[in-house]
């Protein structure tokens, strides 16, 4: 069973993250969440704030979830899901162990409070998919691998995409950052390694100076249809407290896969079904 974590905000259930995932999911049992607690207390924190404000709140999540559940299962009827709300941390932390993946919508208010949301998330070790407004759910065949100065690239690197996604074939090209000015010598080490590493995916690699690679200045999304950004859990939490990456989330065109530091070095096998190798994604 999958457990999909979805970010809402205080305006409405997110229907376009929540139908993204409906279709990655497609042919799993899954079970969807939907994190409201984050809007609650961006409420609690309102001067004006009464306990009717609540209530009013928990009855419109409430008929909108009926409401979503109906109109879902008209486009999904043979999948096998579960809709859910997370009403309180204590309802998160009762299962934050066993979520696959959260998802949030760029366009989506809960970017405004990425730094509370960074300290009701901590601890949880699963990717984070930011998806943008024009999200489509088709297959990413061109993967821009972020390596920012400390992230150790290797083979388990690519493991998220590849449990989210499944298998199916991608170029790769990574941006290999360092911390000063970039010493070719070294640069030329580390392409070689990474491409002798990841030589089934052939990558194209490229060097950048922490100064002139800048979160908020990269406009060369066109290029590529999903960004993986290998993190560890301090350098995340760290990053969505800084107001530069959550401007750099919610204006990405395209999906952004932040990935934990993998636990080993090794690829897992993923067994599945002949079902659950077809992919309900749109062909690019």
């Amino acid at each position: 069973m999958n457990n999909i974590l979805i970010s809402s905000d205080m305006s409405s259930l997110p229907r376009s993250g929540l139908l993204y995932a409906l279709h990655l999911m497609k042919g799993r049992k899954t079970n969807f969440y939907f994190e409201t607690i984050s809007a609650k207390q961006r409420l609690f924190e309102r001067p004006d704030y009464d306990e009717s404000q609540l209530n009013c709140l928990q009855f419109a999540i409430k008929q909108e979830l009926n409401h979503l559940q109906k109109k879902i299962r008209n486009f999904f009827p043979a999948e096998d899901y579960k809709l859910h709300i997370l009403n309180s941390p204590e309802d998160l932390r009762r299962i934050k162990a066993q979520f696959s993946l959260a998802i949030l919508e760029a366009g989506n208010k809960t970017l405004n409070n990425l730094a509370a949301l960074a300290k009701l998330y901590a601890g949880l070790k699963m990717p984070f998919l930011a998806l943008p407004d024009i999200a489509k759910p088709r297959l990413p065949k061109n993967l821009l691998l972020i390596a920012e100065p400390g992230v150790r690239v290797s083979t388990a690197t690519l493991a998220p995409v590849k449990k989210i996604f499944g298998n199916f074939s991608f170029s790769l090209e990574i941006h290999k950052i360092y911390p000063g000015k970039v010493n070719a010598q070294q640069a030329k080490i580390d392409s070689f390694r990474l491409k002798e590493l990841l030589n089934i995916y052939h990558p194209a690699v490229k060097a950048f100076s922490q100064q002139e690679y800048r979160f908020s200045t990269l406009h060369d999304a066109q290029n590529f249809d999903l960004r993986l950004l290998p993190q560890d859990e301090h350098s995340l939490q760290r990053k969505m407290n800084n107001p530069a990456f959550a401007n750099f989330l919610s204006s990405t065109k395209v999906p952004v896969l932040i990935s934990p530091k993998p636990e080993n070095e090794v690829v897992p096998a993923f067994k599945r079904t002949r079902n659950t190798t077809k992919s309900s994604f749109l062909k690019p």
